[in-house]
């Protein structure tokens, strides 16, 4: 090719769909540029530059925060950019490990080809989170990456037994370490005990704090009752007469139960306020709205959701139930009881179920309630 025709698409500069500012300003072309920098370049002093894509559910989102701290220690001077799906941007956007967030929307694969990393971190094994990884211009990648024959590359050995717990569920039952062990090993930070990061906004706080004034909670031993589980896995919500029962004998020894959830609760959660005289934190609440009522709670009582990974970031106590998901792979960081149920089908990671009584129906109320009281003392 003739040098005068070059196009050094590789440069920083160049932002592809329009001529660089070198171009416009002087008429320069490639061949005879003196600002050429490939993208990939060494460079004293500079940041690394890593795309973190993990898009949903959000309580995998903001558990996946504890890895940020210990890629600061692994790295130094670093510069987050986060991939995620527009529900969990707005904690992500509080968090001030990470310098810029993409919700996924129609301008993200152009946003990918607009910018370079020098390594891309994909810990989803999702076809729209594998497609996005392999689209991102990198020097490396952490995790999981499609080949164009649709095999999954995987980073490490570590990566590869994600990959067959994903795959199996045998392997999955049968695994004794945390998520958060698993994301430590991909990754190769030192420890897999970073906290999660759970921003609590000002304006969220003294909202929280007026409705505890409001509902007469100031000085109250107060439990968070988040009785829901999410639209994927319903079968992890444990009983609703189990709540109810739960929550009268709270309300008997002088604590108050706070109920939280989601739209998708609100007909259950009125329904618990009405027959147990719970407070019911309302189902309207922006997320970092709800982050700021748990933190009003001292124990927090829940499935295997969002609200858990929440209360935890939060260094809260929690009482955590598990039946058809994996209680090993849940990090308690010492602050909480996990309840197993008695079934031995537990871990079955089903999304329907025909055995009856189900798991989540052998889990007494009088075992929750005493792992609370427990967590009094």
């Amino acid at each position: 090719m003739n040098n005068y025709f070059m196009v050094k698409t590789d440069c920083v500069h160049f932002p592809l769909d329009r001529p660089c500012r070198f171009h416009k300003e002087h008429g320069t072309k490639c061949y005879r540029c003196n600002s050429y920098q490939p993208v990939f370049s060494a460079k004293k002093n500079k940041p690394r530059r890593i795309l973190i894509i993990k898009l949903d559910a959000m309580g995998d989102v903001l558990r996946t925060t504890f890895l940020l701290p210990g890629l600061k220690e692994k790295y130094g001077d670093i510069h987050v950019t986060w991939l995620v799906a527009p529900a969990s941007a707005p904690f992500l956007e509080h968090n001030p490990l990470v310098d810029c967030v993409w919700p996924l929307d129609k301008d993200v694969f152009s946003r990918l080809l607009s910018e370079t990393f020098e390594e891309v971190i994909n810990l989803d094994l999702s076809p729209s989170s594998l497609a996005l990884a392999s689209a991102a211009p990198a020097g490396s990648f952490t995790g999981f990456m499609p080949d164009k024959k649709r095999r999954v590359m995987c980073s490490n050995a570590y990566a590869r037994k994600w990959l067959l717990m994903s795959a199996f569920d045998d392997a999955k039952k049968s695994n004794t370490q945390t998520f958060q062990y698993w994301m430590a090993k991909i990754t190769g930070i030192k420890r897999a005990d970073y906290e999660i990061h759970v921003p609590l906004e000002a304006a969220a706080v003294a909202r929280a704090a007026l409705f505890a004034r409001r509902h007469g909670l100031a000085g109250r031993k107060i439990v968070g009752i988040n009785p829901g589980a999410g639209a994927r896995w319903r079968l992890k919500k444990w009983t609703d007469p189990g709540f109810a029962s739960l929550i009268r004998s709270l309300e008997q020894s002088g604590a108050k139960a706070l109920l939280l959830g989601g739209p998708q609760e609100e007909t259950l959660l009125r329904s618990l306020a009405k027959s147990t005289g719970a407070v019911a934190a309302g189902t309207d609440n922006t997320i970092l709205e709800f982050f700021a009522l748990i933190n009003l709670c001292d124990i927090v009582v829940t499935g295997d959701t969002m609200a858990l990974h929440a209360a935890l970031g939060l260094k809260k106590k929690a009482v955590a139930i598990f039946g058809p998901t994996s209680a090993a792979e849940i990090e308690m960081y010492g602050r909480g009881t996990k309840i197993v149920s008695p079934a031995p089908c537990v871990c079955c990671y089903r999304a329907h179920c025909q055995v009856r009584p189900d798991c989540m129906s052998l889990i007494r109320p009088g075992v929750v309630r005493q792992a609370v009281e427990n967590l009094w003392k």
